[in-house]
């Protein structure tokens, strides 16, 4: 597998590879990139995704906050920003392993920038945040109303099968995919 931080590169038929089977823990981003172009080649769609996949994460970092609040001793926002900045090592550790190495440290940058806004974000109940989870996803769904051109995607159609498994990839990349496109791509 060749991962390649060169936008031009990353549509090259020369350095995409196939694999039969989706791999949640060995990525071909390149090739998971060129899917998402599919249906996300239009810029407004990328920053509307963008801005609802933060949300989606403020509100998860919310949640885990609230939850490290009430059940631990850490009741200090730097003690809470290090428990949550831990949990994240296992997501952190599976992305710089298959992302281009600037798109992960934008991805860290990120997820610190989340944390600390979780952290600082006190007043908000936990059902509200459950509730902008619901509506930070129907942003997403509403943008494709929006945005509506796609390209074939027939080609990732065998390996990208719609389903729990895809949702989880695509739940995991989503974010460093969407900072590639904004950062580095931008190319179909």
């Amino acid at each position: 597998m060749q991962i390649t931080t060169n936008p031009t590169e990353a549509h090259s038929s020369e350095t995409v590879t196939t694999s039969d089977t989706m791999n949640i823990l060995r990525v071909n981003f390149d090739e998971l990139y060129r899917r998402h172009l599919g249906r996300h080649s239009q810029f407004g769609l990328n920053v509307l995704h963008l801005l609802a996949v933060y949300g989606i994460y403020f509100s998860i970092y919310s949640l885990a906050a609230i939850f490290v609040r009430t059940i631990t001793p850490v009741q200090d926002f730097a003690g809470q920003a290090l428990v949550l900045a831990i949990l994240s090592i296992p997501y952190l550790v599976l992305l710089l392993a298959n992302v281009p190495f600037m798109i992960f440290l934008a991805t860290a940058a990120s997820i610190a920038l989340i944390i600390a806004s979780a952290v600082f974000e006190t007043t908000l109940p936990f059902w509200g945040h459950l509730i902008l989870i619901i509506l930070w996803h129907r942003i997403q769904i509403w943008s494709h109303k929006r945005y509506i051109v796609h390209r074939d995607m027939s080609e990732f159609a065998a390996k990208y099968t719609k389903g729990l498994y895809l949702f989880i990839l695509l739940a995991i990349y989503e974010l460093p995919i969407l900072l590639f496109y904004l950062l580095a791509g931008r190319r179909v």
